[in-house]
């Protein structure tokens, strides 16, 4: 008997693998400085975490340049990389409960984020990038996550189906619904059941760790 061929599920990155808040609420505020614009509060900039960077200083700075906008986001990711990525935070049982996915699923990383960042984020967080199947990440797509793109890009690296997304945001959620596979919101992000259950995802699981055993019962 033929042994089915894996279908992927697709991680988000931050707020699903790793506790990056802190790291990006600060990263900003650094970059909102450095080119003399008022900072904000944590809930304001979280408030909007899930979407693209350059989505992120638009709606909190509508009125600046569009070449002032590239700048902060721009700067934002070089703090993250030369300071705030010390920052981040394990989810804690997240590496074995990746390892006992891949005994079913090709596992990708499907990120907003740009490749450095990810990678500088994976190695603090103690996540070795060799652990995922694929990495995908905004630079190599025309459209970021709400879109469906990341998933589509996922599915052409590894010459799979995606049957999962997985994620801590609506953009999450609203992302996978696109593509036409299953979601799973994930509580340990920003966005908590209300908002995520406003999306009707497939299942809805406290954290990654919790996710082998609610799809085939191996913890």
């Amino acid at each position: 008997m033929l042994k089915p061929r894996k279908t992927i599920i697709c991680l988000d990155l931050d707020g699903t693998l790793l506790d990056s808040t802190e790291t990006y609420v600060a990263a900003y505020n650094k970059s909102f400085e450095k080119n003399n614009l008022p900072t904000r509060s944590r809930e304001e900039i979280v408030k909007h975490f899930g979407l693209p960077g350059i989505q992120i200083v638009k709606n909190l700075f509508p009125s600046i340049p569009e070449r002032k906008i590239l700048k902060v986001t721009n700067d934002k990711i070089e703090i993250v990389l030369d300071e705030t990525f010390k920052l981040t935070k394990q989810f804690p049982n997240v590496p074995e409960a990746v390892e006992k996915l891949r005994q079913k699923y090709f596992v990708a990383i499907v990120s907003n984020g740009l490749h450095d960042e990810i990678i500088a984020l994976l190695k603090y967080g103690g996540l070795s990038s060799r652990m995922f199947d694929a990495i995908v990440c905004a630079q190599e797509v025309a459209h970021a996550k709400p879109d469906a793109d990341e998933i589509f890009k996922a599915e052409k690296k590894l010459g799979a189906k995606v049957e999962w997304m997985v994620g801590d945001t609506v953009y999450d959620m609203i992302a996978g619904k696109a593509a036409g596979v299953k979601t799973c919101a994930v509580l340990s992000g920003i966005h908590d059941l209300k908002k995520l259950g406003s999306e009707k995802p497939t299942l809805v699981v406290q954290s990654v760790a919790f996710l082998p055993d609610a799809l085939f019962g191996s913890l």
